[in-house]
């Protein structure tokens, strides 16, 4: 098993086993009761974060073409369907609410379909803010913010400010993720102190969004677990060529 593989299954079995611990509630057994819930609220998070980094890692060795989009499309719709299935479930709400990680990993699958560019990113990041903006008030963008959140930073995420996640063989720029890691922190921080004004009286563009943007928090957390995983806990291991099989059949980067 190479090293690679290892530390990988590392970060999935513990991943894995945070979303059951959360799921389950065990973590209320140790920890103090508002802690216990706050930390409650967060696997969301991890299961994004187990789903986006699996769906990266397989990508990476199918070189692209139409069996590659066939896959995307396929892994999709199943997302969605999962999704789906489990919001309308009669499961715990602990489950239930896991609807949301499905049906964000399976938004950022499709993203991973498209090319890699900066107009890619600010192109998908402006549409979805949009299609937020403009259908605010339908069931579906209220109950999905877990879900379009992380959409909309998806490009920044992965053809901005790291771009070796899913281009391996750029130029790495720490200092640039450093930041945009520094800011999706802040944003998961200082929203929590800013929903508590906005939730005084939820009137106004400005308090709704904090509250909507406060909603969707756990896809800051589950983007620093994906950045965390792939340039620390991996680093120069993913972008090691001997660690992407499918390098020779990949089409130029583009910029």
């Amino acid at each position: 098993m190479s090293r690679i593989t290892s530390r990988s299954a590392i970060f999935y079995a513990l991943t894995g086993l945070v979303v059951i611990i959360l799921v389950t509630k065990a973590q209320q057994h140790v920890l103090p009761g508002g802690v216990a819930t706050q930390v409650g609220h967060n696997s969301e998070a991890f299961l994004f974060a187990l789903l986006v980094s699996a769906q990266i890692q397989i990508l990476r060795r199918v070189p692209r073409g139409s069996f590659r989009l066939a896959g995307i499309g396929l892994g999709a719709v199943l997302l969605f369907v999962l999704g789906t299935l489990l919001l309308h479930s009669d499961l715990a709400p602990t489950l239930v609410t896991l609807n949301e990680p499905l049906i964000g990993a399976g938004f950022v699958l499709l993203y991973l379909g498209l090319p890699r560019s900066h107009g890619t990113a600010v192109s998908v990041t402006v549409a979805v803010v949009l299609f937020v903006t403009i259908f605010f008030d339908t069931g579906f963008v209220l109950d999905q913010a877990e879900s379009l959140v992380p959409l909309a930073l998806a490009g920044p995420a992965l053809d901005v400010f790291d771009r070796t996640i899913l281009q391996p063989e750029l130029e790495d720029a720490p200092g640039l993720r450093l930041l945009w890691m520094a800011l999706l922190l802040a944003a998961a921080i200082g929203l929590i102190f800013a929903s508590h004004w906005a939730r005084q009286d939820l009137h106004g563009g400005l308090r709704l969004g904090i509250d909507y943007l406060q909603r969707a928090a756990e896809a800051y957390w589950g983007w620093l677990l994906v950045h965390a995983f792939f340039s620390y806990w991996l680093g120069s291991m993913w972008r090691s060529p001997a660690a992407d099989p499918a390098r020779e059949l990949r089409q130029p980067a583009r910029g």
